[in-house]
């Protein structure tokens, strides 16, 4: 009888021990899988600010009369000042 627990209880041991393995397995690709996601929204809002201040440069008062004078210089080249 005493053999007999003892090997149960080895054998629930074995189990709690593989069982804890595949949860930390499970979880370190969970883990993985967050980093990820982190690592592209980073790149997202890094790509995001840069777009910011090129948009921003190329608002600067003397690029906006350039290209308004080139959509009136397009607009009466085509019969007409119709905007």
């Amino acid at each position: 009888m005493k053999w007999l627990l003892a090997g149960l209880l080895f054998a629930l041991a074995v189990g709690l021990a593989i069982g804890t393995a595949a949860i930390r397995a499970e979880n370190n690709l969970l883990r993985h899988g967050v980093e990820l996601r982190r690592r592209e929204l980073t790149d997202r809002s890094v790509e995001y600010q840069r777009l910011v201040i090129e948009r921003l440069r190329e608002a600067s008062p003397m690029r906006l009369a350039a290209a308004q004078w080139a959509i009136l210089r397009a607009a009466e080249a085509h019969g007409g000042a119709e905007l």
